[in-house]
């Protein structure tokens, strides 16, 4: 019997995701993967501003920022006449377009990452039986035909749309077929040299068009005309060329298919996210169609949820039941994305008059900035927040202003001068220390300095190897007697203006960049409370 903390079931870009952050908080885990060795395949291929941002805190970011194609936004040809341009620049983030990068580099970076850092994936690991224990979760694997056993105390299902820890547990996957089925294909397209993407949408069908960085392209697409025939995996180029065929007026010209595949999609969800020690990631949660790209997004937002609240519990800062946010979190993101992609695939079906509705309006409301600056943030996920979830909802400061940044927020990654010497942005900070604890104070005023004082040493108390607390001031030149609270200078008006921050409030920050909790009381007494109820 193996024995771990924690057992991550799936070496997709969701378990490969939650392992990097487990290593990086030193937990101890063991990753298994079925496959023999990474995949190939293309598949996902688009990654959203948040998720970037995501991998920023987790210190990945560089190796995607190479590799992959910045998107600038997208052409959308409806019914065949000039295309409508939507930008991506107005993305409130550092990352303002949509990163193109096969899933398969995304998987290649993020195991060599964790290679880096001393961590692995088991491979070679088929998942046979698992079931629930009195003390965490037992499973079984066949490995080059022999049974080994793990036992753990929580275990994340990263396994996939046919998640055989799910089906183990027989926990339900609620939802329906979509009855499409799309096409796509890796290939090169001799008259096409476009920064964008190109979206085409009429009655006949729907083609998209992604750019690699290395100059191929992703065709995806959906043929009305071949919607009754049998379904097979993998179409010949043949096929996929005379699909585009018959939807574009102007078709592309491809060449040299380096994948091709067929696919249908379903939407469904798992009940919760949570099955006792089983937390269920990405795809084994929830599947839906391909509209927005967001899918894989969800599944690494997932991870990134779960991992460092795990961290906590297994370390003894916070209680089992605290892992329950995760799903009090996340399944609305999850719920909401399969109604948004799944009402996108309605409005893409659309045909006749109401196909031409559909593209008069489209045209109309596109011509809008405030509209394209709401599709362009809402398809980023910058807009994913829990503040809707009822403990962030108990945690709220009444006495704060309208604009002040409030538990369950995403937090942007401001500009701050820090220590008096250097540029600092927020992120790096949260990225180094985890909980960060930013206490404000307008200039050097010796009661504002002594109540951050008084909130350091209580925190020191109870959570000295978790919190990391910094003074922030308004401006001046401030002093302290102390190297443990370290002076960050708000010069650029970020946190007092656009987060509402003001004298003596208290903000905590999460590891995963959102608000645990923002108080302006002015009362140290508050805070442990609040930090306990934040993890409790």
């Amino acid at each position: 019997m193996i024995e771990t903390d924690v057992l991550i079931i799936g070496a997709g870009p969701a378990g490969l995701m939650a392992a990097n952050d487990l290593q990086k908080r030193d937990v101890d885990f063991i990753c298994l993967e079925k496959r023999s060795e990474p995949s190939h395949l293309s598949k996902a291929l688009g990654i959203q501003a948040r998720t970037l941002e995501l991998f920023e805190l987790l210190g990945v970011q560089k190796p995607f920022l190479e590799r992959g194609y910045p998107g600038p936004g997208a052409k959308l040809h409806l019914g065949g006449e000039k295309p409508s341009l939507v930008e991506l620049y107005p993305i409130e983030s550092r990352y303002p377009y949509m990163l193109v990068l096969p899933q398969s580099e995304t998987e290649r970076i993020l195991e060599d990452h964790l290679n880096a850092m001393g961590g692995k994936v088991n491979r070679d690991q088929e998942v046979v039986d698992v079931i629930e224990t009195e003390g965490g979760v037992y499973v079984q694997t066949k490995y080059h035909g022999e049974v080994q056993e793990y036992k753990a105390k929580y275990l994340l299902a990263c396994d996939g749309a046919h998640s055989p820890v799910r089906e183990a547990l027989d926990v339900p996957f609620d939802g329906e077929d979509d009855g499409y089925t799309f096409f796509l294909g890796d290939v090169d397209i001799t008259n096409l040299n476009d920064i964008h993407i190109n979206m085409h949408l009429n009655d006949r069908g729907a083609v998209g068009v992604f750019p690699y960085k290395d100059g191929s392209y992703r065709v995806v697409g959906l043929d009305r005309s071949k919607q009754d025939l049998p379904h097979k995996d993998k179409p010949t180029f043949e096929e996929i060329q005379e699909s585009v065929n018959t939807i574009l007026d102007e078709p592309y010209v491809m060449e040299n298919p380096k994948w091709l595949s067929n696919f249908g999609t379903s939407h469904r969800q798992v009940p919760n996210y949570r099955k006792g020690p089983v937390f269920f990631i990405g795809d084994s949660a929830h599947i839906h169609n391909p509209m927005g790209g967001q899918g894989m997004n969800l599944g690494l937002q997932d991870s990134a949820n779960l991992t460092w609240k795990i961290a906590l519990v297994v370390k003894g800062v916070a209680e089992d039941s605290f892992l329950d946010s995760y799903n009090e979190e996340r399944w609305p993101i999850g719920k909401d994305v399969l109604k948004e992609t799944s009402r996108m695939l309605k409005v893409v079906n659309l045909e006749g008059p109401q196909g031409k509705i559909r593209n008069w309006t489209g045209k109309a409301a596109l011509t809008q900035g405030w509209v394209q600056n709401r599709i362009a943030n809402h398809l980023s996920n910058i807009y994913n927040e829990y503040d809707g979830a009822d403990r962030n909802k108990e945690l709220r400061d009444s006495s704060l202003s309208r604009k002040a940044i409030q538990a369950g927020k995403r937090v942007p990654d401001h500009l701050l001068f820090f220590d008096g010497a250097t540029d600092e942005r927020l992120y790096p900070l949260i990225r180094q220390y985890g909980h960060l604890c930013l206490i404000y104070i307008d200039c050097e005023d010796q009661s504002s300095i002594d109540y951050a004082y008084d909130v350091l040493d209580t925190l020191n108390e109870s959570y000295h190897d978790v919190i990391k607390v910094c003074l922030v001031a308004k401006g001046g030149t401030v002093e302290t007697d102390r190297e443990d609270l370290p002076i960050i200078y708000d010069v650029h008006r970020h946190l007092g203006e656009e987060m509402g921050m003001k004298p003596n409030h208290v903000l905590l920050i999460r590891p995963d960049g959102h608000v645990a909790f923002h108080d302006g009381s002015r009362d140290q007494k508050r805070i442990v409370p609040k930090v306990r109820k934040s993890i409790q």
